[in-house]
């Protein structure tokens, strides 16, 4: 695959089977991550592993579909977070605070975080966060 060093490195994380690889035009980026997230007004989540999830602010609000295997990830990564619509994730410049491409670790740690099973103390995070979806917790629980 052929990158484009003018653009940022991120996934998407949606409702499919894979992460979607896409990138950001950092020269428009809030525009950028408002078409790749599908809103107007988006939120970042910052995680570990210096990885930024940009979520849709009103998703819980605006009737989007809860994203089960964003707010996996943010469990995973530091931020019991409930998180709904889709989701992008950059890159974080720890010392700027400033949005940059993923590194090959971070994409892994995504779609790995994707692949696995939650560990049993994630999985009762999730429980309590996902509580008004019973049958969602006790999905995860069988699993």
């Amino acid at each position: 695959m052929t990158t484009d060093t003018t653009q940022l490195r991120a996934l998407r994380i949606g409702f499919l089977k894979e992460l979607e690889p896409t990138f950001i035009d950092p020269a428009r980026i809030v525009e950028a991550l408002d078409e790749s997230v599908g809103c107007n007004n988006f939120d970042v989540v910052g995680l570990e592993e210096d990885i930024d999830l940009f979520v849709d602010d009103d998703g819980a609000l605006n009737g989007s579909r809860l994203n089960l295997r964003a707010t996996i990830i943010a469990h995973l990564l530091g931020k019991p977070a409930v998180l709904f619509g889709n989701a992008v994730a950059l890159g974080c410049d720890p010392n700027t605070g400033e949005s940059i491409s993923l590194t090959d670790a971070q994409v892994h740690r995504l779609a790995a975080g994707i692949a696995t099973r939650p560990a049993p103390t994630i999985i009762d995070q999730l429980a309590v966060g996902l509580s008004a979806f019973p049958g969602l917790v006790a999905m995860l629980r069988r699993h």
